[in-house]
This record gives C-alpha cells, sequence and structure tokens, in this order.
C-alpha cells in the first residue's frame, strides 16, 4: 500500500462526543426515528440505501440527523435523494473499504430497521 493510499483511507471510528452534549439526546432519537421509517433498503457496492416515506416531516428529521451524524461518523458520505413527482426519497450511506460492513453490523447490533424490511434486504 503506498502512502498516498493510506492518507486516502478514512478511519471507522465513531465518535459520539463529537456531537454537541445539548443535541445528543435529539440525535440518537431521531436516528431512530428515521431508521424505524424505513420502507426499503438498497444494496450498494460501497454502503446502503435506505427508501423513506416522502414528506416533508421526514426530510427535516433526515437532514437533522445528518447535521449531527456527521460529526460522530466523520468517515460517513451521506447522499439525500428526493425523486421528481412524488418520486422516491433515499437516504444513502456510503464510504471507503470497510464502511458498508460497519454500517450492516451497527444496524444488526442496535436493531434499528423494522423486521419485515430487514429480511426482504437479506440483511441477516
Amino acid at each position: 500500500m503506498t502512502d498516498q493510499m493510506s492518507r486516502n483511507q478514512a478511519i471507522i471510528a465513531c465518535n459520539p462526543n463529537a456531537v454537541p452534549a445539548d443535541v445528543r439526546e435529539q440525535w440518537v432519537e431521531t436516528g431512530k426515528q428515521v431508521y424505524a421509517a424505513v420502507q426499503e433498503v438498497q444494496d450498494l457496492p460501497d454502503g446502503y440505501g435506505f427508501r423513506l416515506p416522502v414528506d416533508s416531516a421526514m426530510l427535516l428529521k433526515v437532514a437533522t440527523y445528518i447535521a449531527n451524524e456527521r460529526l460522530c461518523c466523520a468517515f460517513l458520505h451521506f447522499t439525500v435523494d428526493v425523486g421528481s413527482n412524488g418520486g422516491p426519497f433515499w437516504l444513502r450511506l456510503t464510504g471507503d473499504e470497510g464502511v458498508k460492513e460497519y454500517i450492516r453490523s451497527m444496524f444488526a447490533m442496535h436493531d434499528l430497521l423494522n423486521e419485515q424490511v430487514v429480511n426482504t434486504a437479506g440483511l441477516r
């Protein structure tokens, strides 16, 4: 591995203390609400996509969640994709090598997704 490659690879480690203490509890609760609302999981080469209900309240929750989650988990790449004409709303979490496995283990450990969604996606 070259020095350039090692510099470009992110360290996969979360730091909950990077989220301001006065919003930490809200951040955790908002994350639970977002992931409980997931309707479908999309397997991506470098992470996962989560289809969410298309409504303004969920868009705001996702924005609030990302604003803090990016502080905790700086190695994650967040993409929000809202389709035209009422099309699907996706939150995609991706990253460098190892991130997909990390995401999968966190969802399994914390039981964040609806059981039917997990089974349909083959995440267990």
